[in-house]
Formats: C-alpha cells, sequence, structure tokens
C-alpha cells in the first residue's frame, strides 16, 4: 500500500492477468503524442524560461483535468474531449508489465491500480528491454509498498468502458463499404 500522505503516482489498468507460465501482469496506462510542431513552448530548467520549439511530445496522464483521481466516469470523458480538440494530440492506451506478486487480491481485467513513480519507471524499462526480466523483478521485490488498488478508478473506467463498448455496438459504421459482413452476406 502507498503511504497516506500524497505521492505522484500513475494509474494502470489491469488488461491481462499474469499465467503460470508467465507470472506477470499487462497493464495499460495512458499517455498522450503531440507530434504537430508548435512554436511558443517555454521551458524552466530551475531559471528562467527559454523558448523552445516543440517537435515531439510524450506523457504519461497521472490525473484528470481539476481532479486528483479518475473517479467517475465524467472526468474520462472530459480528459479524452480535451485531448480531441487538438488536432495535434492522439490518446494511447500503452502497456507495461508488473510481476504477479506485486498485487495482493485477485486480479480482474479492467481493475486499476496506482503504481508509485519509481516503479512505473521501473516497468517502462523492462518494458523498453533496459532491464532482465530477473532484474526487474529483484528491484520490485522493494517496490510493493509502491502499489495500491484503486476500487474508485476501477469503477468509473468499467463503466466508460461499458459505454464506449455500447456506443460502438449502436453506432453505424463511419464507412459501409468497410464494413465487415456476415458469412451469410454475399
Amino acid at each position: 500500500m502507498m503511504n497516506a500522505s500524497p505521492q505522484p503516482d500513475v494509474p494502470v489498468l489491469v488488461e491481462t492477468p499474469a499465467r503460470p507460465y508467465f507470472p506477470m501482469v499487462r497493464c495499460h496506462y495512458l499517455s498522450i503524442e503531440y507530434d504537430t510542431p508548435r512554436a511558443g513552448w517555454g521551458i524552466s530548467l530551475g531559471g528562467p524560461m527559454m523558448p523552445f520549439l516543440m517537435l515531439g511530445l510524450a506523457g504519461i496522464i497521472q490525473q484528470p483535468f481539476d481532479a486528483a483521481r479518475f473517479s467517475n466516469y465524467g472526468l474520462i470523458e472530459g480528459l479524452l474531449e480535451s485531448i480531441e480538440k487538438d488536432p495535434g494530440l492522439s490518446l494511447n492506451f500503452e502497456d507495461i508489465w508488473l510481476p504477479d506478486f506485486l498485487f495482493s487480491r485477485s486480479l480482474h481485467v479492467g481493475d486499476v491500480y496506482r503504481t508509485g513513480l519509481r516503479l512505473f519507471v521501473l516497468a517502462f524499462q523492462y518494458r523498453d528491454v533496459q532491464l532482465s526480466q530477473q532484474g526487474f523483478e529483484a528491484r520490485c521485490k522493494d517496490l510493493g509498498n509502491e502499489i495500491v488498488f484503486s476500487e474508485e478508478e476501477t469503477g468509473a473506467f468499467r463503466s466508460w468502458t461499458a459505454e464506449q463498448v455500447s456506443m460502438a455496438q449502436n453506432s453505424e459504421p463511419k464507412e459501409p463499404t468497410l464494413q465487415l459482413r456476415t458469412k451469410f452476406e454475399r
């Protein structure tokens, strides 16, 4: 469990629970990519702001606008709507793997956990083959306190996912000629 004091963390959603032959849990996290060059950005590294040209940017989403957690469907939807307004931005569900021994309860697809930054960075390094599985797992044993189940966010993301599936099932295809046909249609 994480400390009671607020620490920076990242929400991750369980996508694939561990298997007996591979004791790692695949989790998704939200990232934003910005790939359209844009002037007018500035950066401060402990001193005055200096201008720079943004040619590419990827960031990990830690929380919604105006809230500490994704505690309801509206916060998730609001974030997505804000991102979709800027044609240079794209939202991605990226993945990391975490050892199953970090999870203290039975896992279900869609469960949301909060991971501390040190644990998240290790998982990111493992995914990008900067750490071996053995080295990753050994370092994770010291960071078991940096992951906690988020019941409220689990409910919010499950509601959001169910709504997205329902909307996809009940909407007309964007391009009818690309719609898959059933095996009985010719």
